[in-house]
């Protein structure tokens, strides 16, 4: 049965469900609310998410959502109110997908009905800050990062649903405990939108099935878990290689605010990006063939500061510097004493060793789980930084990704030769 025709036979359940959410949150803050209107806008965003889907294509919730959000802003409502609409809205969408739909064509499903409400809180979020920069407000709220907001989410990255997981990303359920299987061997599980979405997708099935643990492995055999970003993908100059809506970065912000703990089991070489993104797994298993190289200083590529606060909330300092400054691989029994590796286990045992780890977990409250990896996420990852200092920071990236040695680097990485540097 097509997507399009599950979720129209649904329209009146998916709506109540997320009526009832609206309510129960109410309830909880005392406040009150107008029932009818609120199913009414419920509905009208559900079928633009229905014409999305039929088209296949995010960009018919665009110019709605920012409408959407005028509106609000206009009357005086916070944007954490209004996305909790979107918010409501995809997790009844998620529940009535992955009970109507299975395998591929769930994930499938799961990654469009994502990458779709994604793109509308995208523009919700882009529409609030423009319109309170332009009065010169503040906003009650840190606007909710494109496709996140304490969910998993693309950041509208998507193109379309093609090959969202196919062969490249895998899942299974052991028990309580979900596994995402990277399997693209051709490409040695590099991170591009295709595999980057396929993840996202398998954690959102994952999550509608309720699972309490997540394992992300590289397919039995490879000795690449994963070769990092898709240097193919990156921007060739005058664009920021890594700017917010890359795959990558929707990424690791959908595996940092899961709500479960995701636990990289690592057995073979991990490069660049890859390496944020084990780091932006809860804990990491390794076994002796593992070893971890952080690789921009290769390519001119300026790291950014999200990127950086990552490593700086599982690794010292120096060890940080020394590992960007030189892009060596750094080796498990080193990974292990500088406790970027949780356990280190022999190859035979790593996948028991895992999975018996990652069911202790899933045996432990769920929701304290969930709200102290929140917490720490936020003590982690959100840093003041004054707007002077992050303006200069962004100045300086800009020299570096739009100077000639950037596009060097990714020149030679190309033709698979030594980079000349010249430092302009």
């Amino acid at each position: 049965m097509e997507t399009s025709a599950v979720l129209a036979s649904a329209e009146d359940r998916v709506v109540d469900e997320a009526v009832a959410a609206l309510e129960r949150r109410d309830q909880a803050r005392h406040h009150a609310s107008d029932p009818e209107q609120r199913r009414h806008h419920l509905r009208q965003l559900f079928r633009l998410v229905l014409r999305c889907v039929n088209e296949g294509r995010t960009e018919p919730i665009i110019t709605p959502s920012e409408r959407i959000a005028a509106d609000r802003f206009v009357a005086g409502v916070d944007i954490a109110e209004v996305q909790g609409a979107f918010n409501v809205l995809q997790e009844a969408l998620w529940h009535q997908v992955a009970g109507a739909l299975a395998g591929d064509q769930r994930i499938e499903a799961l990654g469009l009905v994502n990458a779709i409400i994604g793109a509308g809180k995208d523009a919700l979020a882009r529409t609030y800050v423009a319109l309170a920069s332009r009065e010169g407000n503040r906003l009650g709220e840190q606007p909710a990062p494109p496709g996140g907001d304490g969910k998993a989410g693309t950041g509208g990255v998507l193109a379309g649903t093609d090959g969202l997981a196919g062969a490249a990303v895998r899942t299974g359920v052991h028990g309580q405990v979900g596994v995402i299987t990277l399997d693209d061997q051709r490409q040695r599980n590099a991170i591009g939108a295709q595999l980057a979405s396929g993840v996202v997708a398998a954690l959102e099935s994952l999550r509608a099935q309720d699972v309490r643990a997540v394992v992300l492995r590289a397919a039995a055999g490879m000795d690449v878990w994963s070769a990092g970003h898709n240097i193919d993908e990156l921007p060739r100059g005058r664009r920021d290689p890594l700017g917010y809506n890359d795959p990558l970065e929707g990424l690791l912000r959908a595996i940092r605010t899961f709500p479960t703990p995701v636990v990289a089991m690592v057995h073979g070489t991990v490069w660049g990006g890859a390496l944020d993104l084990v780091l932006s797994c809860d804990l990491v298993t390794a076994d002796e063939t593992a070893s971890f190289a952080i690789t921009p200083a290769n390519l001119g590529l300026p790291y950014n500061t999200t990127g950086l606060l990552h490593f700086l909330g599982r690794l010292p300092i120096n060890l940080i510097k020394e590992m960007f400054f030189t892009a060596a691989p750094l080796d498990a029994q080193k990974a292990k004493e500088w406790l970027l590796v949780n356990h280190l286990v022999g190859s035979a045992e790593l996948e028991a060793f895992t999975l018996e780890l990652a069911a202790m977990m899933a045996a432990k409250s769920p929701m304290a789980i969930a709200v102290i990896k929140e917490q720490l996420r936020v003590l982690s990852d959100y840093q003041p930084i004054a707007a002077q200092v992050y303006e200069r920071i962004q100045g300086l990236r800009r020299e570096a990704y739009d100077s000639s040695d950037y596009l060097e680097g990714l020149n030679a990485f190309a033709e698979k030769r030594r980079p000349i540097f010249r430092g302009i």
